[in-house]
């Protein structure tokens, strides 16, 4: 009886079965190295565009977007720091030799709730117009001082008229001089909130305000009749596509140019002051101002660190120059030029006698600090804006500036016909904005992002080269393995194999 073959061993099938494998596996660990050579590659090649991609997504401007509920309204309000300047020695003004002297009081904090109102999306042009609502409230837990406090200053309303008058005619000055000097003193002692918000009766104003349509009111204050109001500082229109232009002012009060200065210096331009177009050079900003009815450069100065985010820190130190420094400037210079670092803003504020400048004089002629005593400006008084360069996010604003009036003798006004020239300090602003520390958080993430993105094409690099350098080697080795075992395990070519014997019982 015959018995069935038995299964039995092959070796050379099985090895071929092994090589199969062997190849698979080579074959498949080949394409996952390339497949992460490439994907290495592509993020190192378009790593910029897919970066420039996410933060233009993050940025979007639209009624639903973080950035536009942000612009919106400030949540929480901003501190507002204001500091009055008390002269001490008034009944001094005429004395020869003698100073002006002030003191710094303050400072008031208040909270600041800046408000869009009016909005409307222009989506043919890409832009937004806007007014402004804002209100002031007084934070009295954490000011240094009150409101109750007694302080002596210049009396605005007739030094305001007396300049409107200048040019005036004998006559007409002279009827002028009768009514300042009857109704009107040189200088006022009031509260320090009836000279901000609450205002104080001035009689030439109560009459003046009696005459229909002149829109003058009975009372006089730095900021009477101002809080909570709509439009005050005008009309605004804003780019808002996230491009080189996002965030810029086109238009002020429905133009692109105003008629206060001169040539260039009439453009309406540069940023609202929210927002900048991303990828930040260290070389300058813009922004436009209403308080200053124009745009002012500001010039970078060098790299800071704010609560952890690296950032471009641009100063404002030349943005009251005269054209000595900037000749650029030389533009903004209206009637009569002053020396550098002050800024006349009388032509955009009803012909008052008004001038802006760095708090104390800070970065100014020494010409304006050398004429009164009490004012020592310090680095703590510039003006700066800071952003992050990638995304212009602002991440920090030091926004300070000093209103001061021009006191001149003005002919055939006998009040004042024989004061001294000088540029009289009365009050400034201190506003410090740092990025919040959630804002700080989410822009380190942002910036850690080309480092995250480094490390991870070395390592998909690596990660491929190996996995291509093991199989060359893997195969390296076998083929001599397999040359090795042919030479010494040679099968004569008459074997009869296992498989092929019979077996019988």
């Amino acid at each position: 009886m015959t018995m069935p073959k038995v299964m039995t061993f092959n070796p050379k099938l099985n090895e071929k079965m092994k090589r199969r494998c062997r190849s698979c596996c080579n074959v498949c660990l080949l394409l996952v190295g390339l497949a992460l050579i490439c994907l290495g590659i592509s993020i190192f090649v378009y790593f910029e565009a897919l970066y420039d991609y996410l933060i233009t997504t993050s940025m979007s401007f639209t009624p639903k977007t973080e950035p536009y509920r942000v612009w919106r309204i400030n949540d929480p309000p901003l501190d507002l720091d204001i500091y009055l300047f008390n002269w001490t020695n008034p009944h001094e003004l005429f004395t020869e030799g003698v100073k002006p002297k002030f003191e710094e009081i303050g400072p008031y904090k208040f909270k600041e709730v800046k408000e869009k109102v009016n909005i409307t999306w222009h989506d043919h042009n890409h832009t937004i117009s806007y007014r402004h609502r804002k209100a002031y409230y007084f934070d009295g837990e954490r000011s240094a001082r009150n409101l109750t406090d007694v302080i002596t200053t210049i009396n605005i309303v007739p030094l305001t008229i007396a300049y409107k008058a200048r040019h005036f005619g004998y006559f007409s000055k002279r009827t002028i001089s009768y009514s300042l000097s009857t109704l009107s003193s040189l200088y006022v002692t009031k509260t320090a909130g009836e000279i901000l918000f609450d205002g104080y009766e001035e009689s030439i104003l109560s009459i003046l305000s009696s005459v229909p349509l002149t829109g003058i009111t009975d009372k006089f204050g730095l900021f009477y009749g101002k809080n909570g109001t709509i439009g005050g500082d005008g009309i605004f229109s804003m780019w808002t596509q996230v491009d080189e232009k996002f965030g810029k002012i086109i238009t002020w009060n429905h133009r692109n140019e105003s008629d206060y200065y001169e040539g260039e210096c009439n453009a309406v331009k540069g940023s609202a002051g929210e927002f900048y177009p991303i990828n930040q050079k260290p070389d300058y900003i813009e922004f436009f101002s209403s308080e200053l009815c124009k745009f002012a450069k500001l010039e970078y100065e060098k790299d800071v660190v704010v609560k952890g985010v690296k950032g471009y820190k641009y100063t404002g130190k030349n943005i009251f120059d005269n054209g000595t420094l900037r000749p650029d400037n030389k533009c903004f210079c209206v009637g009569e030029c002053q020396p550098s670092g002050i800024f006349n803003v009388s032509s955009c504020r009803q012909d008052s006698p008004t001038f802006l400048s760095m708090p104390h004089f800070y970065n100014a002629d020494p010409y304006y600090i050398n004429a009164i005593e009490g004012l020592k400006p310090e680095d703590k008084h510039e003006f700066y804006i800071t952003l992050e360069p990638k995304s212009g996010i602002v991440i920090d604003i030091g926004a300070k500036m000093q209103v001061n009036v021009l006191l001149q003798p003005i002919p055939y006004i006998t009040m004042y016909e024989k004061v001294p020239k000088l540029v009289f300090p009365v009050f400034y602003f201190d506003q410090n904005l740092p990025a919040t520390d959630d804002l700080a958080s989410i822009l380190i993430q942002i910036q850690s992002l080309p480092d995250v993105s480094n490390i991870a094409v070395l390592i998909l690099l690596t990660l491929g080269l190996a996995s291509i350098v093991w199989i060359l080697i893997n195969m390296y080795c076998w083929s001599k393995k397999k040359k090795e075992i042919q030479t010494q395990c040679k099968i004569p070519q008459n074997t009869v194999t296992v498989e092929e014997i019979p077996l019988h019982r």
